[in-house]
């Protein structure tokens, strides 16, 4: 699938899919995108919410997971969003 991403506009999409993420959910998108390795919980937390002590990593996981679900309906690519022993990784060979 040949897929578009609009970094400023929060969008990926193509011909026939349009998908907008929320402002969060785009940061998560773009950062890891923009990662050649696997992204730790330690680091997405310290470049998405500047790495507040006191969020709790459930805030993480709940924005992972509506993320992928997206991604995964929407563009029907399954995979597409891992958890790997090293972090999140983003299987670009799938956009």
């Amino acid at each position: 699938k040949s897929l578009n991403y609009d970094e400023s506009s929060r969008r990926i999409f193509n011909d026939t899919i349009s998908l907008i993420f929320t402002e969060k959910e785009n940061e998560i998108f773009f950062f890891l995108l923009s990662s050649k390795n696997s992204v730790s919980k330690k680091m997405l937390l310290k470049n998405i919410w500047k790495y507040n002590e006191g969020i709790d990593t459930h805030t993480l996981e709940t924005h992972i997971y509506s993320l992928r679900k997206k991604l995964e309906n929407k563009l029907e690519i399954k995979n597409i969003l891992q958890h790997k022993k090293n972090g999140y990784f983003l299987n670009k060979d799938l956009l």
